[in-house]
């Protein structure tokens, strides 16, 4: 240990008073008393008693100060970390032999797990951005990462061990400790517009992204949009404007157009302005910026430093003026983008504690301050994880961008890992825009499915008479509202070990009257006949000819479509019946044992969706509102009660006028009800009554 260093653990075990503030921050749904918690943890901080000088390695991967070392115990011969790079792809495998090169976590979060499970997860508790985590020769080694060149003396910086079942489980109770030590709680999924309604996009991948209407400029291009989706009955609740808006540098180095010159439209694009297109449009809008040209026109209204292609200013003083700007316009959401390229675009960030986190507390303060939210995209854990420092960062992109109808195994997989950290710190994932037109999207039903079980944003990227109104309002209620599960899906346990079966994950929606957990399994094989040479060359191209199947685990043919309910889902056999509901073919399936056999699905990226609603207490179980993607969403279903031994009662919430088609099956005898439609009266509820 490096002479100069105070260093002080503290251990403790997530159990009795910890216990109210795990709760707090997110226990399990389903209105039970939590059980005794089977997670422990230990907080490592460190200090420099003295200012350190000359400490810097010139690499990124190798330590100015290395603050300890954690012996790994040899049952976790598999390691989960994260790259740093722009969307965190995750890194999956078996953790290095001795003598291997050592596995570079970045800041983290490191996370190693047995192959029963019994996990343990290490990553810093602050200065984020300043933090390095290795794996090498059965050790865990934490500290500051090589650039920095100067530590000031009393700087504190804290880490965190956290050990328990389950990787996703643990990696929660990760992000319930960084949370309880700031005192908050999880951002709620309607926390603003673009997390309540259903949207429509012009980021990469969609229609319009950098593209319009022959004949028309942009601003009358999006105008058609909202006429169109009027007419269709399509309730998008807000427009994102894309990077085509504004002022930019030529095209230089990083690709397409360059830097930020003024945040600003551009006048042929939006000839009266943002605040009159706000106006016409009668919507709010999300608004994306990139980083800053080396000469711009903010450089009298802050310092600036600069790297080979970019700048940076080393004031707010820019944003907010973005800010107040965005405020007059109609915008309710800034999206950073290019993160994770602005950090290593930029040596000065790199080179003394607590500039990168400055930077983006930054933004996200002037943001606040304005009461508009922030959008990450492009980010890394570090900005991921300083987001508990941030309660106006409200969502992450946490996929590549799209491309319709290619190689899902890019995407989906390392989309559904990274929701387990965006979870665990309390940001809604965005996968970002998906197209619905059969023609362009062979697999847009699953793009609408992924899309609404994250729980964040859903949005359509279909150009003008193109999307199609009837997958896009299975997302939704009539006006908009998106029906939501609880908590982004992430993947079961057993898809982070080798297996032969789809790639699975869950979420659920929890009430009093208990929870119904959704299961969406897909079709991924990397030996697929279906597999094209255009799937596999997209994939090598996204991560610089990186192998996905690094990423996850890519099994090369699936076979096994069993779902074992207590293995999987952590559903014991104390927790009732359950009725299996096949989402896509509308019928009950058997479940034996504790098992479900999932409806195989034989086509590359095709999908099965199944909804496990408990039986109530005189053998019906309420399916849901079977026509939405989420049937039991809590902003649709107000109230759920048996009545009396043959009946139940279904209490629904939406716009006056709304027809809700509503689902029960009698499980015990092992049939379905006719279902029942309610419409949505001036009260905005309405009852269903159902019985034998």
């Amino acid at each position: 240990m490096l002479v100069g260093v105070r260093w002080l653990r503290l251990v403790v075990a997530l159990a009795g008073a910890c216990a109210s503030a795990v709760a707090a921050c997110g226990g399990d749904a389903g209105g039970r008393a939590p059980a005794p918690s089977p997670f422990s943890h230990e907080v490592l901080s460190h200090s420099a008693v003295a200012a350190l000088e000359g400490v810097s390695r010139g690499a990124y991967d190798a330590f100015s100060v290395e603050w300890g070392r954690i012996p790994v115990d040899p049952k976790y011969r598999n390691a989960l970390a994260f790259m740093t790079t722009p969307m965190m792809p995750p890194m999956l495998g078996r953790v290095p032999a001795p003598g291997a090169p050592p596995l570079v976590a970045g800041p983290g979060p490191l996370v190693l797990f047995s192959d029963d499970f019994e996990v343990m997860a290490v990553s810093p508790m602050d200065h984020f951005h300043d933090a390095l985590v290795t794996l090498a020769d059965g050790e865990v080694r934490y500290g500051l990462h090589g650039e920095i060149e100067q530590v000031p003396a009393g700087f504190a910086h804290r880490f965190v061990v956290v050990r328990g079942r389950g990787v996703a489980a643990t990696i929660e109770r990760w992000g319930d400790l960084l949370l309880a030590d700031r005192g908050r709680t999880r951002t709620d999924r309607y926390a603003d517009p673009g997390l309540s309604h259903l949207g429509y996009w012009t980021d990469n991948g969609a229609y319009y992204y950098y593209a319009k209407e022959p004949g028309l400029n942009e601003q009358d291009t999006l105008l058609a949009v909202k006429a169109d989706a009027d007419a269709r009955g399509i309730p998008f609740g807000y427009f994102q404007l894309d990077s085509w808006w504004y002022f930019k540098a030529p095209g230089k180095g990083i690709g397409g157009p360059g830097g930020l010159v003024r945040w600003e439209p551009l006048p042929e694009m939006f000839p009266d302005g943002l605040a009159s297109f706000r106006s016409r449009l009668g919507l709010g809008m999300v608004a994306h910026n990139r980083w800053f040209a080396i000469d711009n026109d903010y450089k009298d209204m802050a310092p600036f430093v600069a790297g080979p292609e970019m700048s940076l200013p080393t004031t707010a003083a820019p944003y907010e003026r973005f800010m107040d700007d965005a405020v007059k316009w109609g915008i309710f959401t800034y999206e950073q983008d290019w993160l994770m390229p602005q950090f290593w675009g930029v040596p000065w960030l790199r080179q003394a504690p607590d500039r990168a986190d400055a930077w983006v507390a930054g933004i996200a303060g002037a943001a606040r301050a304005r009461g508009l939210t922030v959008q990450i995209c492009m980010a890394g854990t570090a900005q991921l994880m300083q987001a508990v420092d941030l309660p106006a960062v409200t969502t992450v992109r946490t996929s590549i961008d799209y491309k319709a109808g290619l190689s899902k195994e890019s995407w989906g997989p390392q989309f559904h890992t990274v929701n387990m950290l965006a979870r665990a710190v309390g940001v809604w994932p965005f996968k970002d825009n998906f197209h619905t037109s059969p023609g362009t999207e062979g697999a847009a039903e699953a793009e609408a499915l992924i899309s609404v079980l994250s729980g964040g944003m859903v949005g359509d990227g279909d150009g003008v008479g193109r999307a199609d109104a009837a997958l896009l309002a299975r997302t939704c209620r009539k006006d908009g509202l998106l029906l939501k599960p609880d908590r982004p899906a992430v993947p079961i346990d057993a898809m982070f070990l080798p297996h032969a079966r789809p790639f699975t994950v869950r979420t659920h929606s929890g009430r009093e009257e208990g929870t119904w957990h959704y299961v969406a399994a897909f079709h991924l094989a990397s030996d697929h006949p279906d597999r094209s040479d255009e799937d596999r060359l997209f994939a090598a191209l996204s991560y610089d000819m990186k192998d996905v199947g690094t990423m996850f685990t890519f099994p090369p043919a699936v076979t096994d479509w069993r779902l074992d309910l207590a293995r999987d889902l952590r559903i014991d056999a104390g927790d009732g019946a359950w009725v299996a509901w096949d989402w896509r073919a509308g019928r009950a399936l058997p479940v034996t044992a504790g098992t479900i056999d999932l409806p195989p699905a034989a086509r590359l990226y095709d999908w099965s969706y199944v909804v496990l609603a408990p039986v109530l207490s005189n053998g019906l179980a309420v399916i849901g509102e079977t026509d939405r993607l989420v049937p039991m969403a809590d902003r649709r279903f107000a109230q759920v009660s048996p009545d009396g031994a043959d009946a139940v009662r279904v209490r629904v919430a939406g716009v006056p006028g709304e027809a809700v088609r509503v689902v029960v099956h009698d499980a015990g005898a092992g049939a379905t009800l006719p279902p029942g439609t309610a419409t949505i009266g001036a009260t905005g509820e309405a009852e269903i009554r159902f019985s034998r």
